[in-house]
């Protein structure tokens, strides 16, 4: 929202943030959750009303790492059809049980004939990846148990 708003607008998230925090690395100024609707403009999580009761948890959960992923690539879309460009996205150990849920790792994967790195949930990062893994593993951890 910052890089695309207009000098009036800069200037009103700059004495609400102050500018340092406009120039720190993404992955710096990211604490939690209101930081990241923050960093995107979006409400917090929806009803999703207009879906079955059993499909909301499971939308929530999605909307959150949606989210979560376009703060850390700071609105940036991921192009799934560029080869040239790497899409990042974490891995998770689970060990056999809920108690063993871990972080596991960062890789990046071409859009091959496999098509399992989508655009949405890939980050542009690995730095970010590590990020996500360790200091929001709650927020994948929900989504994929969702």
């Amino acid at each position: 929202m910052y890089k695309t708003s207009n000098d009036e607008w800069k200037g009103i998230l700059e004495r609400h943030y102050g500018k340092k925090f406009f120039s720190q690395d993404v992955n710096d100024r990211i604490d939690g959750w209101e930081d990241m609707m923050a960093e995107t403009g979006r409400p917090d999580v929806p009803e999703f009303v207009d879906l079955p009761e059993d499909l909301r948890d499971h939308f929530q959960k999605y909307y959150r790492v949606i989210v979560m992923n376009e703060a850390y690539n700071q609105g940036e879309k991921m192009d799934i059809y560029n080869t040239n460009i790497y899409r990042h996205f974490p891995w998770f150990r689970t060990n056999g049980s809920a108690s063993g849920f871990a972080f596991g790792g960062a890789f990046y994967d071409y859009s091959l004939a496999s098509a399992g790195s989508g655009s949405r949930l890939a980050l542009k990062s690995e730095k970010s990846v590590k990020v996500i893994g360790t200091k929001h593993i709650d927020i994948m951890r929900e989504y994929l148990e969702s």
